[in-house]
């Protein structure tokens, strides 16, 4: 999977109808919560990387999360 199918397979499982970009922050996307966090943890295992939701609550930018997935934002 590439970065790009990795950014909108998150974005769905964020059910945000839009692309989302590397730099943006997570407090400014609404629809981040603890849901979106389990979604984003089924898009990781579909890449085969082992993330914690601990891991993923200490993310603060959508950069972060990509280099959780490994890689280079």
């Amino acid at each position: 999977m590439s970065e790009e199918e990795f950014l909108i397979r998150l974005a769905e499982e964020v059910q945000l109808d839009r692309p989302l970009n590397p730099d943006e922050l997570l407090c400014d996307i609404p629809e981040w919560d603890s849901l979106a966090m389990l979604g984003a943890l089924s898009v990781f295992d579909e890449i085969g990387a082992s993330v914690e939701i601990d891991e993923l609550e200490n993310c603060v930018s959508i950069k972060d999360i990509l280099t959780k997935a490994g890689f280079d934002a």
